[in-house]
């Protein structure tokens, strides 16, 4: 590969992998994490159960995708794609699986509510 396809792939490496750390500081924050503790112990299998879904349907449904790329808005068509099946596959069981943490955590400590650090909630 030319090693500007090479520095092409370390960015959306780093940009998904930005996703990911945005992911888990969105859920870790402190004012969600009071939220969270609140939440039923359904609630929470429901969340991850839906987080759960999607790896279901890769697992159990043959699918094969064979794109022809002729034009930029079919390519930008298909990176789109690509971001939301990451979002759908990586990013809601990464937040399903903190947030479960989080409530797990909380519950062993035996407090249902941690307050905010301060009062923006960071």
């Amino acid at each position: 590969m030319p090693p500007t396809l090479w520095g092409l792939a370390a960015v959306a490496g780093l940009l998904l992998l930005g996703f990911c750390v945005a992911t888990a500081y969105a859920v870790l924050r402190a004012r969600p994490r009071a939220r969270i503790t609140r939440w039923s112990a359904a609630h929470i299998a429901a969340f991850v159960l839906v987080a759960a879904i999607p790896w279901l349907v890769v697992w159990l449904a043959p699918i094969n995708i064979s794109v022809n790329i002729h034009t930029i808005p079919v390519l930008i068509g298909w990176l789109a794609l690509a971001l939301l099946a990451f979002g759908v596959l990586v990013l809601l069981p990464l937040a399903a699986l903190l947030a479960a943490g989080v409530w797990l955590a909380a519950r062993r400590r035996g407090r249902i509510a941690m307050p905010p650090n301060d009062a923006q909630g960071v």
